[in-house]
């Protein structure tokens, strides 16, 4: 028997076609009816320059609980689903990457979340399609993250997860311009569940971020949730200058006590200049931060809504108070 509880899922389009995003839809629509009497799919779209934007359109003229977010611009993927987030109104939030997360396991998250936690996220079971150095590079990230700062970010978990309203809540109460949903679910607290799955690829396009994207988000996430790095970096510092001066120190008592031999400048220089990286390495550190508090001082909004809409198609009469609860206009 359908749920009486509120489903909504949230998927951020970025360039995946519009094919891509149809069959999506579809194949998310028809498990949805069959797990929920009310529901809703929030499209939210990055910036995309494809025919993503006409499909949409198509299916807001077909189907019915289909709604559309448009962004004025690209702010990214973390950006995309903290705004579809904001606008969710579901007992329980699903979100899901249209390219790579099957819809046929929205039954599982939804079930156990329901059942024995407040958030289910994925777990992928390998990364055989990622290049080499992807999976080293994943692997030393998540070590970092869990083990050297202590983010209690999930290793090889993904965007495709379902919350309950307190958790979303508590989401949405952050309002820090990086909102990374992957360190934040883990930040709220609240009863956790992992569930392993093997993601899909719709496109056949990569699935793998670009090398500079994939380093951008480390840096943003590595610098945004801990000061660790400029406190390495500063002890680093003391270290080597403490080694410094007792090496120039030592140079000094021992020409001291025979002046008869050359001074050995060369060494001393070459601290020296080690010294100097060390303390470029620092300001660099520091810059970030910096930058990091600047950009969170500024008084703006994470992003703004160019468009906004709902299906066209008439709602069945058992339903329309969803809609109302949501502000919509089917008209």
């Amino acid at each position: 028997m359908p749920t009486e509880a509120l489903i909504s899922v949230v998927a951020p389009l970025e360039g995946e076609g519009g094919r891509t995003v149809a069959a999506f839809v579809d194949e998310t629509l028809g498990v949805l009816r069959g797990l929920a009497t009310h529901y809703e799919i929030i499209l939210v779209d990055d910036g995309t320059t494809d025919d993503s934007m006409t499909t949409v359109r198509e299916l807001l003229a077909r189907h019915d609980f289909v709604r559309l977010l448009r962004l004025s611009r690209r702010f990214g993927e973390e950006t995309a689903i903290a705004a579809g987030l904001d606008v969710a109104i579901g007992d329980y939030v699903i979100v899901m990457l249209p390219n790579m997360d099957p819809p046929s396991l929205i039954p599982q998250f939804f079930e156990r979340a329901r059942a024995d936690a407040d958030l289910v996220y994925g777990v992928r079971l390998h990364r055989k399609s990622e290049p080499v150095w992807y999976r080293v590079g994943a692997r030393a990230f998540y070590w970092y993250m869990n083990d050297v700062i202590g983010a209690g970010m999930p290793e090889d978990s993904t965007q495709f997860r379902c919350m309950s309203r307190q958790v979303v809540n508590a989401i949405t109460q952050i309002r820090d311009p990086d909102r990374y949903l992957r360190v934040l679910t883990s930040y709220v607290g609240f009863r956790k569940q992992a569930l392993p799955y093997a993601p899909i690829n719709r496109n056949g396009r990569p699935t793998v971020r670009p090398k500079g994207e994939a380093l951008q988000l480390a840096r943003a996430l590595i610098f945004g949730h801990s000061s660790q790095p400029m406190r390495l970096a500063s002890w680093t510092g003391v270290c080597a200058t403490l080694m410094l001066v007792f090496i120039t120190g030592g140079l000094v008592i021992r020409d001291a006590m025979h002046p008869d031999r050359g001074r050995p400048t060369d060494g001393v220089l070459f601290f020296v200049a080690i010294e100097f990286l060390i303390v470029a390495i620092v300001l660099l550190l520091i810059a970030e931060y910096v930058g990091g508090i600047a950009r969170r001082m500024r008084d703006r909004p994470a992003y703004y809504v160019s468009e906004e809409q709902m299906s066209a198609v008439l709602l069945r009469e058992e339903r329309a108070n969803v809609v109302g609860e949501a502000g919509g206009d089917t008209s």
